[in-house]
């Protein structure tokens, strides 16, 4: 090459080097890569001088990064610390408060919309599901990822989600891009793999942290080799710590204590630019959207962060953090907490207020709150002026519940409007028993269970959650009258409790009840409840059903509303009511509109099918049925409808193969039982007759049946005997 050629390319390059230097920022082609680790303790890394582990991976991205000394979370829980992190608000600003009944509302822009829009590319991998895509994080990603397997339907590891985010680079690697990789170790329960779970066999939780620098160093590995990670804007973080037992929480979510908000957080430049460097002030993972924003320059409607990259000035240095956990409050009934942190002092409000030298005393073990009288209080003052509304959880279901409960995220509450809750550093023993109880409980091991949660009753009967568990697991058991009393016992010592979960209690009562076949107390219980803040549609629909039964369909009729904006349930409950009124035409008409709401609503098939057989059309009523039982095939009721329907289509055989199968699923299924043993002994298939009538005389409850039982030992006593 010729002096003039290198000469030319050495302009060239000092040309580029000056424009990046006025411009300030990289530019709009640089990929950017978010790495959240959950649950990581900020001083169980190297970097932060721990030596029990071993993060080769993270070590050498920390070389090229700039270091974060004092970076904290602004909630301890992995969905609202992630909504921070994406959108640069606070909890209270943004919404999501909570793992439980949260979800980031659409009309609030993220840094993914917002790199969206710059024309970015955006993928995601997730590997809890806490982050599932239905909690509104998902919005302006191309890809999120957050299909596990049906093995581990809660979580997946996060090897796997560092493989199916490097495919997704893979496919847009020509382009600007935004990738978010987020791993799930070392959430617990700790169980590393090897070569850590022996390598760590005293140090679990460190043998979790192993696993994932592991993942992490896949991605950085990936990264490297497709020649991006030098041009790259790295992001790594935790969403927040954990307890290791410190200060009486093993987990987090309850305290604010450095080790549930004091987490890692450093910034990798293209280029590396700043490599080793160490920032010393506080900072929020707040500040992660606005930095990214201010690097490329592009516009950020609201954020309560700041440009951690912006020259420092005297306020940045004095900068308090804000922190908060609603979880306590929530989830378990006791206060919630807040708390602010700056370089020298952390200040925690809650019913007796805390404040700690975390320069001198960063396991914060001395608590200097009567000592320094004048400080707690100029903190108590500048905390009172942030607006901190207590935004309610939306409508949270009993799945969500148990799914993240098997997570650890326990939800124990007596409610969350109660005035003088207790402080939690009282109440953190009872965790453990609370822990015990859930843990017993998703393992299925009720006969744990059962003194468990009656020994945390004993001693506390106001907790719904614990009278929802423990008749839970008798159910398990088979002791179904013995659930519906916790239930009923429940539901008076809770009367304090939400509405909404005194509404679950009732609605499992009932069904627990009606599987008993006291439907007349069922009815009772919907009846006086008829009036009350308790009563959902899906009780309404509920009792009229049973109204309908008992063939007082004007009361049914007169308990549901109007056909004009019903959802298909109701529909179906009225077209019910209306068929037992003797009203077909206009029964059929309902369930019509019903259909046309949902055309493979497995109830409306079979009740359009009954009224087919009604109106002596078997061969539509077939039809009927089957297309229920396409949409639920292992419904017994259906199937017991279509083997009455095969009967008068002469399909005995078809009929008793439905009937068999019906009492395979539900052997309460007793006019079934008694049809087939009719249909069996006039097919003379006399044992397969005996014994169902037998079997109908042992259970079949003798106040509903007991004419058929009469009828069943006649039929009985009237079968030729067996030779021998």
């Amino acid at each position: 090459m010729s002096r003039r050629c290198r000469f030319l390319i050495l302009i060239a390059a000092l040309a580029g080097f000056a424009a990046c230097a006025r411009s300030g920022r990289p530019s709009r082609e640089t990929p950017i890569v978010l790495i959240s680790i959950d649950t990581l303790r900020a001083d169980h890394l190297p970097a932060y001088g721990y030596s029990g582990v071993e993060t080769p991976h993270l070590d050498a991205l920390r070389r090229d990064s700039i270091l974060f000394q004092n970076a904290y979370c602004q909630v301890p829980l992995t969905l609202p610390s992630h909504a921070v992190i994406l959108t640069g608000l606070f909890p209270d600003q943004n919404g999501v408060r909570d793992n439980l009944g949260f979800r980031l509302s659409g009309s609030i822009p993220t840094l993914t919309t917002i790199l969206k829009n710059a024309g970015y590319a955006t993928g995601a991998a997730v590997s809890s599901l806490a982050l599932r895509s239905d909690r509104g994080l998902d919005q302006g990603f191309d890809l999120y990822d957050d299909h596990f397997t049906p093995d581990s339907p809660d979580e997946r590891a996060g090897a796997l989600s560092a493989a199916v985010l490097t495919k997704w680079i893979d496919s847009v690697s020509s382009r600007p891009f935004f990738a978010f990789l987020h791993v799930y170790e070392p959430h617990a329960p700790y169980a590393p793999p090897e070569p850590f779970r022996s390598r760590y066999a005293e140090r679990p939780y460190d043998g979790e942290i192993a696993t994932a620098d592991a993942a992490v160093g896949a991605l950085l590995d990936y990264l490297k080799q497709r020649e991006i990670y030098d041009r790259a804007l790295i992001v790594f973080l935790s969403d927040h710590g954990e307890g290791l037992g410190d200060h009486g929480e093993d987990e987090h979510g309850v305290f604010l204590y450095r080790e549930a908000i004091h987490v890692p957080l450093w910034l990798k430049l293209p280029g590396s630019r700043d490599r080793g460097r160490t920032v010393a002030r506080p900072v929020g993972l707040v500040d992660v959207t606005p930095t990214v924003a201010a690097v490329f320059g592009l516009p950020l409607p609201h954020s309560s962060g700041i440009d951690l990259l912006a020259r420092s000035s005297g306020e940045q240095s004095t900068r308090r953090i804000f922190s908060e956990t609603l979880y306590p409050r929530l989830a378990l009934g006791w206060s919630d907490l807040a708390t602010l942190v700056d370089g020298r002092l952390q200040y925690i409000e809650a019913p007796r207020s805390e404040l700690y030298d975390i320069a001198s005393d960063p396991a914060e073990r001395h608590d200097l709150a009567k000592e320094k009288p004048e400080i707690l209080r100029s903190l108590r003052v500048e905390l009172a002026k942030r607006a901190r509304p207590a935004n309610a959880p939306e409508h949270v279901t009993s799945e969500e519940v148990e799914k993240l409960g098997a997570l650890g995220y326990l939800s124990v509450s007596r409610g969350s409007s109660a005035k003088d809750l207790p402080d939690p550093k009282d109440r953190i023993a009872q965790l453990k028993r609370y822990k015990k109880l859930f843990e017993l409980h998703y393992a299925r091991k009720d006969r744990e269970a059962i003194p468990v949660a009656e020994e945390i009753l004993a001693g506390d009967p106001q907790i719904a959650s614990v009278w929802r568990l423990l008749s839970k697991s008798r159910e398990r058991l088979g002791d179904l009258s013995g659930a519906a009393r916790d239930l009923a016992t429940g539901l008076e010592k809770c009367r304090d409790a939400p509405d909404e979960q005194r509404s679950q209690m009732l609605e499992e009562r009932v069904d627990l009840l009606l599987r008993l076949g006291r439907r007349s107390e069922a009815e009772g219980v919907l009846r006086a409840a008829v009036n009350s803040a308790l009563m959902t549609d899906a009780m309404k629909i509920q009792l009229a059903r049973l109204l309908t039964e008992a063939g007082r369909t004007s009361e049914a009729l007169a308990l549901l509303p109007p056909t004009d904006g019903s959802d298909a349930a109701v529909l179906d409950a009225r077209g019910a009511a209306l068929a037992e009124a003797g009203q077909l035409d206009s029964a059929r008409q309902v369930f019509l509109q019903a259909l046309a709401k949902d055309p493979a609503n497995a109830a409306v098939l079979l009740h359009l099918g009954m009224l087919s057989l009604r109106e002596k059309d078997p061969g539509q009523a077939r039809v009927w049925f089957e297309k229920s039982l396409a949409s639920q095939p292992d419904a017994p009721a259906t199937l017991s409808a279509l083997g009455l329907a095969q009967v008068s289509l002469h399909d005995e055989g078809g009929a008793l193969e439905s009937w068999t199968k019906a009492l395979t699923l539900d052997a309460k299924q007793y006019d079934t039982l008694f049809n087939l043993a009719v249909l069996a002994g006039r097919l003379g298939r006399t044992e397969e007759a005996r014994h169902a009538l037998q079997r109908f005389i042992a259970i079949a409850p003798p106040d509903r049946y007991s004419g058929r039982i009469q009828e069943a030992r006649r039929l009985l006593g009237s079968l030729p005997r067996t030779a021998g």
